[in-house]
């Protein structure tokens, strides 16, 4: 020790008596662990001094300073009646802050003061509901940020009945989600077209009302992402006629300012005509295929597949004629495989779910008695094919729903998408730049009369045969 106790202690009660209890409190540590009785009698001077200090800190409305000087009280252990008389006082103000964050709608306030409480070693009775319920609402709201909207809504309506009287603002943020939901349909639906168009302007700007909904929506920020280098203005010396590339197609540029070219540039390097690349037929989102003793299929290409009523004016990818709501759930194929989302009443198993991850050989009930089982029979694929199992159908006739990934599989094994008898080698119907297209590995087909080898593109519509097989592909157009 570099001085005497008893200069210490002299020190240490200065500090009090100018109520600067932290200097103090410094200052007699030592001496406590040193054994000192005096440096004990004056602790509880100390203890006094931080009690009234976090009293005065609590009523100018500074709790995190209160609880500083209750923490270094506490930490001397002198037993003093205040100290726990003043933890009770914080812990009751710290629940009513956490509760009027929830009132005014900001559940992530409410986390936040919750935490703090835990980390302070509060153990309330009160708290673990307070953080489940502003855990769910986050989650929710982050949800409905990503464009999960059927499942913040499930979820937001699953917290209001937990809650013994919602407030004003919760009720007010359920009804923006479900606001932002519907603006969110009708945006996604004109990305996911214009994006498949290769409409690069279009899509940028349904990309933007998407974001505005759906901030942290992945798919629009992708989408948005290839739009701006699809669509980027061309440089200020670029000369009209010069072909400006948008993914696969061209834009030809003939507004813009140029300096005419001299004669003997021209007699130097010549002008090429320009070059107009092949016109590329744009995916569709859905289309019919029907294969010859098999059956028909209703194809989905995008990641996102909605269902619901077939009488529905909204746009409805699986319209059917069940006892389903008008939009009743959505499936989505992304990085974890495919996502069952709904708020309307989805059985997965037998099992009520707002979300699931299907696997194959699950069984899906939408509404009260609409099945079907979900089908993955190429492992190595993210094609998936729903097969209809309660009577239920669509406005068309077909057999079941095609989820195509980047290929559908014909083959004679279960091992296909589509199992055609007597196929002697599978045959692939695939996505590409080009459009769709065929392979028959090593084989001769047709597509309508033109013969092929191998491989080929084909448009809609179109029959593509062979000795073995036979299908055709065509529009959705009016009929779903």
């Amino acid at each position: 020790m570099s001085q005497s106790p008893w200069l210490t202690l002299r020190q240490a009660r200065e500090a009090v008596d100018n109520h600067r209890p932290e200097e103090a409190h410094k200052l007699i540590d030592p001496l406590i662990v040193a054994g000192y009785r005096k440096a004990w009698r004056l602790a509880r001077e100390v203890v006094k001094e931080y009690v009234s200090r976090a009293t005065r800190f609590l009523d100018q409305h500074n709790p995190d300073a209160a609880w500083r000087d209750l923490i270094a009280a506490e930490a001397l252990n002198t037993g003093e009646k205040a100290v726990g008389e003043l933890r009770q006082t914080l812990v009751r103000f710290g629940l009513v802050q956490a509760r009027a964050a929830l009132e005014a709608g900001r559940p992530q306030d409410t986390l936040a003061i919750v935490t703090k409480l835990q980390d302070r070693g509060v153990r309330h009775p009160d708290l673990a509901q307070l953080e489940a319920v502003g855990q769910t609402w986050s989650a929710a709201l982050e949800q409905a940020d990503r464009g999960e909207f059927l499942r913040a809504i499930a979820e937001l309506d699953k917290l209001r009945d937990q809650l013994p009287t919602p407030s004003a603002a919760f009720e007010q943020q359920r009804n923006a989600v479900a606001a932002r939901h519907t603006q969110f349909r009708s945006a996604v639906r004109r990305l996911y077209d214009a994006a498949e168009s290769r409409l690069w302007r279009d899509a940028l700007e349904a990309a933007e009302e998407v974001l505005a909904v759906a901030p942290e929506h992945r798919e629009a920020k992708a989408i948005r992402g290839k739009a701006w280098l699809a669509a980027a203005p061309l440089p200020e010396n670029r000369r009209p006629g010069e072909l400006t590339h948008a993914g696969a197609g061209a834009t030809l540029v003939a507004t813009l300012p140029y300096s005419a070219p001299t004669a003997q540039s021209l007699r130097q390097s010549p002008p090429t005509p320009p070059q107009f690349p092949p016109v590329v037929p744009s995916l569709p989102k859905r289309f019919l295929l029907w294969v010859d003793g098999v059956g028909g299929y209703l194809v989905c290409l995008a990641n996102r597949v909605t269902f619901g009523q077939a009488t529905s004016d909204g746009p409805i990818d699986v319209p059917l004629f069940a006892d389903v709501s008008r939009l009743h759930a959505e499936l989505t194929r992304d990085g974890e495989g495919y996502i069952i989302e709904s708020g309307k009443g989805v059985l997965v198993n037998g099992k009520e779910a707002a979300r699931a991850v299907l696997t194959a050989g699950d069984r899906v009930t939408l509404g009260s008695s609409c099945q079907f089982l979900f089908h993955k029979p190429v492992s190595i694929s993210s094609t998936a094919r729903l097969e209809l199992t309660s009577g239920h159908r669509l406005p068309v006739a077909v057999d079941g729903v095609l989820l195509m990934g980047n290929e559908v599989i014909f083959g004679p094994s279960p091992h296909a998408h589509i199992i055609v008898p007597g196929l002697s080698t599978p045959v692939l119907l695939y996505r590409s730049r080009e459009g769709l297209g065929v392979r028959v590995p090593g084989g001769l087909f047709r597509i309508d009369d033109r013969q092929c080898s191998d491989r080929a593109t084909l448009s809609l519509p179109a029959v593509v045969s062979s000795d073995t097989f036979t299908f055709a592909v065509e529009a959705v157009g009016n009929r779903l």
